[in-house]
């Protein structure tokens, strides 16, 4: 009984180790719908949950980081992002720019970018808002931070329930640092998605032109999500 039980134990405190090791603080900046879809689902897989809010004591901020698995809290931005190791840029992409440059120093740091610069015309339909892509913006804005492109081709109550889509859901990841692509690669697959990298940040162009694509598919009647099969 006694070398099984000396294994099992080796085992037990082998994975928790790995875990440990492997576990992040994520700084979610905004506690809207996307920051509040993906915080809870990242909490999930055993990281650190800091929501970046100007008022961290209001009340709907106070319950999501209730719901919230772990060891969750709220701050200011920029102490939340002093604390992370990734960063969830979650605010509206109108307010992208003043809220980056306020988070202090970000070098070395991993920031996940979910947004879209995109603008709606007259009939509805959306079109990209910018000559280049929110990414690379961002990635000016914190020259010396790793930007990954990813989550921006999807509804947030998918994000929250990935099952809610009834089949996978292919989430398209860009960014010029392979191992801050892993980090994000390593959150998309462990929440129940599959990813495709598709290549350095220049990509997240034609990654937001496919939220253009579903979004202006959806308005006419035709909504899909993306799923990419692997091809053999």
């Amino acid at each position: 009984m006694t070398k099984p039980f000396n294994l099992l134990l080796v085992a037990m405190l082998t994975i928790a180790a790995w875990c440990s090791a492997s576990a992040e603080t994520i700084a979610v900046i905004g506690t809207g719908n996307v920051g509040g879809a993906l915080g809870p689902r990242f909490s999930e897989l055993g990281h650190d949950i800091i929501y970046g809010s100007r008022q961290p004591q209001r009340e709907d901020v106070q319950a999501l980081v209730s719901k919230t698995h772990g060891n969750a809290q709220a701050m200011i931005p920029a102490e939340a992002a002093a604390a992370a190791d990734v960063i969830v840029m979650a605010t509206k992409w109108a307010d992208a720019e003043v809220a980056l440059k306020s988070l202090g120093d970000l070098s070395g740091k991993i920031i996940l970018d979910p947004n879209n610069a995109v603008r709606m015309d007259a009939n509805g339909m959306r079109h990209l808002d910018v000559e280049t892509s929110a990414a690379e913006l961002i990635q000016g804005w914190a020259p010396n931070a790793r930007v990954v492109k990813a989550f921006n081709t999807l509804g947030a109550g998918i994000m929250a329930n990935p099952a809610s889509a009834g089949g996978p859901v292919t989430i398209a990841i860009a960014g010029n640092d392979a191992s801050a692509k892993a980090v994000i690669a390593g959150l998309v697959t462990g929440i129940g998605f599959e990813v495709v990298d598709m290549g350095d940040l220049s990509a997240a162009r034609f990654i937001e032109q496919m939220l253009i694509a579903r979004g202006n598919a959806g308005a006419l009647g035709t909504p899909f999500n993306y799923y990419f099969r692997p091809a053999r």
